[in-house]
C-alpha cells in the first residue's frame, strides 16, 4: 500500500530530483507521453532522461550504477543498430538512490513487443532501494484485467459484474453466471487503449468470437462483463494520493469505447466527493503512485459509487493536457515537492 513508500520520501528542502523514464515505443503504446514528460521536466528544471527499453542495460563501476541506452529523438523513436548501420549509446547516466526517481512506462508485451527481462531489471532497481513509479506489483495488477478484478472485489471497489471464461466451451456457463442481457462486453485480460475489447450482441456471436480467439491462442484469458450504458466515462489522474485532474471522455461516435486514442475528445470534469474518495481508494488498492483511474459515473453521483473499469499504471497524458493547464507539469511538481531519503 501507499504507506510502504513513506520510507522513501520526506518533504524536500533542497535540490530537485532527477528523473529516468523507462519507456518503449510499442506499436500500440508509443513513447509520446515519455517525450512530453521529458519536455515538461526540462521546462521546470528537472534533469530527465528518456530511456527506450530496447537495448537498455544497467552497468556498475566503482560502486556506482549507470543507465546505458540509445538516444531517443523528439518523436520518441530510437534507431537501434542493424547490420547496415551502427547506433551508438549515449553517455552512461548515473543513477543514485538519494536523488533519482525511476518512472516505468510502456514495457511492451513479453514475447511480442517486449521482453521479460525489462521488468526484471525494474524489480532489481526496487530491490536496490530506488524509488520506482509505479512499482512492479502495481504494474502486475494493472496490466492484467482479471487480477485487477480480483483486487477490486477483495477491497469492495464497485465494478461492472465480471466473469472469466475458463475454457473454449465455457462461454455458455460464464454467460449464465454473468446474469446480464445482451449486449455484453468481452475483454482479453491483456490490452490497452481499447484494444482487445469487443461489444457482443448475441450468444451465437459470443461463441464464434471465443472460438476464433482460442484458435489463435489456446490459453488466452477472456472476461465477460455487463455493459453499463453511458454516454461517457471519466479518467482521473492521481499522483501520490492526490487528484491532479479529471476529464470526461465521451463515447466515440459509432463505437462504444471512449479512449482518447480511439478518437474521444476529452473535456474537464468536476468530481463529487464520493467519486474523489473512491478514485483515490482504487489507486491505493493497486498500490499506484502515479496512475489513471477510469470509471463510469453512477446515476446518483452524490450517493452511489461509480463503476470502476480499470486503473492504468502508465497513463497517457497527451489528451488530458487539454484541460486548461499542464497536467504533466502538475504531476512533476507534485513529485518535486518530495525528497528521496538515502535508503540503504
Amino acid at each position: 500500500m501507499m504507506d510502504k513508500f513513506s520510507s522513501f520520501i520526506t518533504e524536500a528542502k533542497d535540490k530537485p530530483y532527477r528523473l529516468v523514464v523507462l519507456s518503449h515505443d510499442d506499436p500500440h503504446d508509443s513513447n509520446e507521453t515519455g517525450v512530453l514528460i521529458r519536455e515538461k521536466a526540462s521546462k521546470i528544471g528537472i534533469d530527465c532522461l528518456l530511456v527506450e527499453m530496447g537495448g537498455f542495460f544497467i552497468s556498475e563501476e566503482e560502486g556506482k550504477l549507470f543507465v546505458n541506452s540509445f538516444p531517443v529523438d523528439d518523436k520518441g523513436q530510437v534507431e537501434e543498430p542493424s547490420p547496415k548501420k551502427e547506433s551508438k549509446y549515449i553517455k552512461p547516466y548515473e543513477i543514485r538512490k538519494d536523488d533519482t526517481i525511476i518512472m516505468v512506462r510502456g514495457q511492451g508485451t513479453p514475447g511480442l513487443t517486449g521482453n521479460h527481462s525489462w521488468m526484471d531489471i525494474v524489480k532489481d532497481l526496487e530491490y536496490r532501494g530506488f524509488f520506482v513509479i509505479n512499482g512492479s506489483r502495481c504494474h502486475d495488477i494493472c496490466s492484467d484485467k482479471f487480477m485487477s478484478q480480483i483486487f477490486f472485489d477483495r477491497h469492495k471497489i464497485r465494478t461492472p459484474k465480471t466473469v472469466r471464461i475458463a475454457h473454449v466451451e465455457d462461454y455458455d456457463n460464464a454467460l449464465k453466471k454473468l446474469e446480464s442481457n445482451f449486449p455484453i462486453i468481452l475483454k482479453t485480460t491483456i490490452g490497452s487503449k481499447g484494444i482487445g475489447i469487443i461489444l457482443v450482441e448475441s450468444a451465437p456471436s459470443l461463441g464464434s468470437i471465443v472460438q476464433i480467439l482460442r484458435r489463435e491462442n489456446k490459453y488466452i484469458d477472456i472476461l465477460l462483463q455487463e455493459q453499463i450504458k453511458t454516454s461517457y466515462d471519466v479518467r482521473v489522474i492521481i499522483c501520490n494520493g492526490e487528484i491532479i485532474a479529471s476529464i470526461k471522455r465521451p463515447m466515440v461516435k459509432g463505437d462504444f469505447r471512449s479512449n482518447v486514442s480511439q478518437g474521444s475528445e476529452p473535456v474537464s470534469f468536476d468530481l463529487t466527493d464520493l467519486e474523489r474518495s473512491e478514485s483515490i481508494r482504487a489507486a491505493k488498492v493497486v498500490e499506484g503512485i502515479f496512475v489513471g483511474v477510469d470509471f463510469i459515473p453512477a446515476k446518483d453521483r452524490e450517493k452511489e459509487s461509480p463503476h470502476f473499469i480499470e486503473v492504468n499504471s502508465t497513463p497517457g497524458l497527451i489528451g488530458i493536457e487539454k484541460v486548461g493547464f499542464s497536467v504533466t507539469e502538475r504531476v512533476l511538481e507534485k513529485l518535486k515537492s518530495l525528497k528521496l531519503s538515502n535508503k540503504s
